[in-house]
């Protein structure tokens, strides 16, 4: 059984300036929960894309009580978070899920940023 939940935004700001608030929402080391992350950055020179792929290692905030269940008591989760940027095309899609408990269930985000059809510049 699976739960999908589709959310459409338009945001009001040029698509250079939500995809750089994308990036520094994407740098998490000055929480108090983050303990490391491996970076990986390429550039595909023929196409353009820029493809980002980062794994963080986050403290378990699973509450206690919850905790109590054997799979959940975990000192730490790992999160995998990939996107791609085609500046040319001025689109980019961004793609995370967890690496811990995958044998048990998946959870998955996707997003998608493009210009909007009523304005260019949002």
């Amino acid at each position: 059984m699976g739960v999908t939940v589709d959310v459409h935004q338009v945001y009001k700001y040029p698509f250079e300036q939500v995809v750089a608030s994308y990036l520094r929402k994407s740098r998490i080391h000055f929480l108090k929960f983050f303990f490391e992350s491996k970076n990986f950055l390429f550039l595909d020179v023929s196409t353009g894309i820029i493809y980002r792929k980062r794994i963080a290692i986050c403290q378990n905030v699973i509450p206690e009580i919850l905790r109590k269940v054997s799979i959940l008591k975990v000192p730490s989760i790992q999160l995998e978070e990939e996107s791609w940027l085609n500046p040319q095309e001025r689109n980019m899609a961004m793609r995370s899920h967890c690496l811990t408990w995958t044998q048990y269930a998946s959870m998955k985000e996707e997003s998608v940023f493009r210009e909007s059809t009523e304005n260019p510049n949002w």
